[in-house]
């Protein structure tokens, strides 16, 4: 079994730690100005947002066990069984998925007979393909 973590993006990190900064300056406003105990809910929220935010940083994810590609980012999870992977390339597709980069591998695959993706951005591109024993492609 490996696991790989997803390649991280300077300014995806950049938003997340300002977004962070903002909300961690909210609350301490709040309890300078006396008001967080009067809207504890804020804070509340204003935690949540950034648990939220900083959830898929250090939950993204990508296991290559014997038999399958095991995706997690956040609270989802893609089971892709290996030998229906059909073919890996690269991609800067910017659409939603378990990628933290825009430097990322489209991996195509098949699932109930059906034609299926997902876009994926490991760090090492080259050793995660090689796990997969795909190592014929060179990323």
């Amino acid at each position: 079994m490996h696991t790989f973590r997803s390649k991280k993006d300077w300014w995806i990190l950049g938003f997340i730690i300002a977004a962070t900064g903002i909300l961690l300056q909210m609350l301490w406003s709040m309890q300078l100005r006396g008001t967080l105990a009067d809207y504890p809910e804020h804070g509340i929220v204003y935690a949540l947002v950034i648990a939220i935010m900083w959830w898929p940083v250090v939950n993204t994810r990508y296991v290559v066990t014997e038999d399958q590609l095991i995706i997690h980012s956040m609270f989802l999870t893609w089971t892709i069984v290996r030998s229906n992977i059909q073919n890996i390339t690269p991609t800067n597709n910017p659409l939603s998925s378990p990628a933290l980069s825009l430097d990322r591998l489209r991996i195509d695959y098949l699932k109930d007979g059906k034609s299926k993706y997902v876009l994926v951005s490991p760090k090492d591109k080259q050793k995660f393909t090689e796990a997969l024993h795909l190592d014929h492609r060179h990323y």
